[in-house]
């Protein structure tokens, strides 16, 4: 459960991935959304846009479960999650205390 968190402020930054570099949230596209081989999982406060099989296999709940959950907590879910040296991405949404996570594994 151990995890590397790194705190974005900036809501409009595009997050590379730290280890291939590529531009996994690129605002400058339409498809903005671009997971490499080393994404698990792409989330906001309000729900998953994109989780690697191997990742969702880890979680204590599907992710259809989480949706369903009145209380959901993603980055409580995610956080918790038994993954190698995951990396954490938390990004501003800019609406006040929305966030978006993007995590990395280079497993």
């Amino acid at each position: 459960m151990s995890f590397q968190l790194i705190e974005v402020a900036d809501a409009t930054v595009n997050i590379l991935c730290p280890y291939c570099h590529h531009a996994v949230l690129d605002w400058n596209q339409e498809q903005y959304i671009q997971p490499c081989e080393h994404t698990l999982f792409m989330a906001m406060d309000l729900g998953f846009e994109f989780i690697a099989d191997r990742f969702e296999e880890v979680l204590s709940q599907s992710v259809d479960e989480i949706h369903e959950d009145p209380n959901m907590n993603v980055f409580a879910c995610v956080s918790q999650a038994n993954y190698p040296d995951m990396q954490i991405f938390k990004a501003d949404l800019g609406v006040e205390g929305m966030y978006r996570y993007v995590g990395f594994s280079k497993n």
